[in-house]
């Protein structure tokens, strides 16, 4: 019997420059109207540029290309990089928040990654309704969240701050 958790196969992940579709709507609709002027992206940060021509030749960026790699079963990992190495767009993959362009993820059970501190929780709604939500949107039914919450409000530590 295999002991491997999650196997990554030739797994890419390519992006298109320029892309509409990074943010909010909002945000994508003000990018649109202001290319549809031939004016600069609104939302570039302070001596940032928008010159592809310093960035290659190629509209296409490969965040991710031909990555192979097995995890056994209770293994920790750390996956650390320079900024842009393809760290984040990796846990996305393995998480299935986005597709891999190629190559494929195969794992055993649910396959959730932290992506940001904080990624998830809402500032208005108790503990409680926290553990549901994330839960919920972990593939848990409401079930299994109510025979495990003990569990989880221990391991967290948040007794003192569930309700």
């Amino acid at each position: 019997m295999s002991n491997i958790a999650i196997k990554a196969e030739n797994l890419s992940k390519a992006y298109q420059l320029g892309e509409i579709g990074t943010g909010t709507i909002s945000r994508d609709l003000e990018r649109w109207y202001a290319r549809l002027r031939g004016k600069e992206d609104p939302f570039l940060r302070i001596g940032e540029t928008n010159d592809r021509s310093t960035k290659g030749s190629s509209d296409i960026v490969w965040s991710l290309k031909d990555i192979n790699f097995e995890i056994e079963q209770g293994d920790a990992v750390g996956i650390i990089g320079r900024n842009g190495a393809g760290k984040s767009t990796l846990l996305k993959v393995l998480s299935r928040v986005t597709s891999p362009t190629s190559g494929r993820i195969t794992g055993k059970g649910r396959i959730a990654s932290l992506l940001e501190v904080g990624t998830g929780f809402h500032p208005e709604l108790t503990g409680r309704e926290n553990i549901y939500l994330n839960g919920a949107i972990l593939g848990m039914r409401k079930k299994e969240i109510t025979r495990k919450f003990d569990e989880i409000v221990d391991f967290a530590g948040i007794e003192r701050y569930i309700d």
